[in-house]
């Protein structure tokens, strides 16, 4: 009788053998490229010097404005790129995709003034050269004036004379204002999201989103929106979690641990990132907005704050998942080397824990 153990046997240890390859990039691309968006923002700054209210708008020609009605009008544009991290609408990506940063309205207000000091100064000096002009004139020619050419001339006179003193009395108010300490505050007018294969024509077209939270620690680039109906336009098949998808774990989790999530990576592995480098401009194509896939290697180790990979970005790839082979999360990009192009950096899967889960 033949011993039916021995094949039995056999192919239990095979399969305690058995290694699991992981999945080619682009298996990887299409099964997450669905939970990774386009954030969109339209926002101004309300700015405060002196008692007196600004609108600060950095992404339009004028930039600066007075009245409410025209900063609403000239909104600045930004985009950014973000990712599903639960079924409740709630996407994680960059602070600084969702608060800009822009302290340049102190050199605008300043710049203001005294280019309206200078136009005032010349004006003034036009102002007295008509003055002697008219005094020249009248004293030149006064004895032969009628009684109604004098009147006039001493109307033009008084006229101008008005208008010096008042852009005299002008330029002395500037003068007085103290610009020494301005402030300014934040205003998002409005904030949505764009899905992969979607088409948008207009703002309207996005998912509309809040700011629930923003990190504290100024090195950790990290923020939390959610979707106002708190689920999602477009369902996506993919949500991003922080488990090892390591499949070889479950399969032999004898000789297979799961990853160190302080420790994620190692030098020289592959990353590769989905995200919407340039915003609308790359990503509208005929089919809708279609996000990017690119690829790199971790080229320094995890000090904890930040990691350092090879993946090229652009404007745009802020907030952007990094993944490695096995699609697991080990970062948000945030930032590039300047004048590089093939450097960048993300937030280290371990404080984007942190912080979703504090």
């Amino acid at each position: 009788m033949k011993n039916i153990f021995i094949p039995v046997l056999i192919f239990l240890l095979v399969s305690c053998n058995k290694v699991i390859e992981p999945e080619a990039p682009e298996k990887i691309f299409e099964k997450y490229k669905s939970g990774v968006v386009l954030i969109a923002s339209q926002y101004y700054y309300e700015v405060y010097a002196d008692g007196g209210t600004y609108y600060y708008s950095p992404g339009t020609e004028k930039k600066l404005f007075f009245k409410k009605d025209e900063v609403l009008n000239n909104l600045s544009f930004s985009t950014g790129t973000g990712f599903i991290i639960s079924q409740k609408g709630e996407i994680i990506t960059n602070n600084h995709v969702v608060n800009h940063k822009d302290e340049n309205y102190k050199i605008e207000i300043v710049n203001f003034y005294e280019n309206a000091k200078s136009t005032i100064l010349y004006d003034v000096r036009m102002y007295n050269d008509t003055i002697d002009q008219i005094k020249s004139t009248y004293y030149q020619y006064s004895d032969q004036m009628e009684y109604y050419e004098k009147q006039d001339y001493e109307k033009r006179y008084d006229f101008v004379i008005d208008k010096k003193n008042f852009l005299i009395d002008l330029y002395q108010r500037i003068e007085n204002i103290d610009l020494s300490n301005p402030n300014s505050k934040l205003i998002i007018h409005k904030l949505g999201v764009a899905y992969n294969d979607t088409h948008v024509t207009e703002f309207d077209d996005l998912q509309e989103c809040i700011v629930v939270k923003t990190s504290e620690n100024e090195k950790i680039d990290l923020a939390l929106i959610q979707t106002k109906n708190k689920s999602f336009n477009t369902k996506p098949s993919f949500i991003f979690n922080f488990k090892d998808n390591n499949p070889n774990i479950i399969e032999n989790p004898e000789k297979n641990k799961e990853r160190n999530i302080k420790n994620p990576i190692k030098i020289n592995e592959d990353v590769f990132m989905i995200g919407f480098n340039r915003g609308f401009s790359l990503a509208n194509t005929k089919q809708g907005i279609k996000s990017q896939f690119t690829s790199g290697k971790i080229s320094q180790e995890n000090d904890g704050e930040r990691i350092l990979y090879t993946i090229p970005t652009l404007e745009g790839s802020s907030g952007s998942p990094i993944v490695d082979k096995w699609g697991n999360l080990v970062g948000v990009n945030f930032a590039k080397i300047t004048n590089s192009q093939n450097f960048s950096f993300g937030v280290p899967v371990n404080e984007v824990k942190k912080f979703y889960e504090e």
